[in-house]
């Protein structure tokens, strides 16, 4: 499923676009609307974090400690949203 999507959005030509804006909540809306046509009928889409805050990083329904945005003259990046604490878990990859 996912190399379709990949493929129906032409993302690798885009990739490595830094000038790209960031998605907004009724793109994201666009983009689930549209895998579940393309690759996953049965997909659901209902964490509590909306798309534009990235994904819930616990069992508790906590956004991650991060966001993401521009940063002028490197791009788009990930950035610190709070405070965050020498050895703390902010991604394990399972909730991506």
């Amino acid at each position: 499923p996912f190399i379709k999507v990949h493929h129906h959005f032409d993302c690798q030509s885009h990739a490595y676009d830094q000038t790209k804006p960031l998605h907004s909540l009724e793109q994201w809306q666009h983009f689930r609307t549209k895998y579940v046509e393309v690759a996953d009928a049965t997909a659901t889409f209902d964490g509590p974090v909306p798309s534009t805050l990235g994904y819930t990083i616990d069992d508790h329904g906590n956004p991650p400690p991060f966001t993401a945005s521009f940063s002028h003259g490197k791009g788009r990046g990930l950035f610190a949203s709070r405070l965050i604490k020498k050895g703390e878990l902010v991604h394990n990859g399972t909730r991506s």
